[in-house]
């Protein structure tokens, strides 16, 4: 995405990772290919997250939307995995502003 987006997921700890490692052939698709519209993993802060990145401006019944969409993917490729529902969070990336001379 260029621009603005909003990213709703949650970060990939370790357990997770493996969680998604040992997910059967028929469901890394739908975090593999990052596919707009599956689960999507990206590199933020040094750490990595899983989830879905939307356009900002997006109103609150469609983030709602894609929270439950997050959820229900995620439980369903890896079913065993446990996490609180506070893990999940909205993450808002700007570009970087270049630096502007004026001479």
């Amino acid at each position: 995405m260029d621009g603005n987006f909003i990213f709703v997921g949650l970060k990939i700890s370790e357990k997770l990772n493996d969680e998604l490692e040992a997910s059967k052939e028929s469901m890394k698709p739908f975090f593999k290919d990052n596919n707009p519209d599956y689960l999507q993993i990206i590199q933020f802060d040094n750490n990595e997250y899983i989830g879905k990145a939307v356009e900002s401006g997006v109103s609150l019944e469609n983030l709602s939307n894609i929270l439950m969409n997050v959820k229900t993917m995620l439980k369903m490729i890896s079913p065993k995995f446990f996490y609180a529902e506070d893990t999940i969070r909205i993450y808002a990336q700007a570009p970087k502003l270049k630096r502007t001379y004026y001479f």
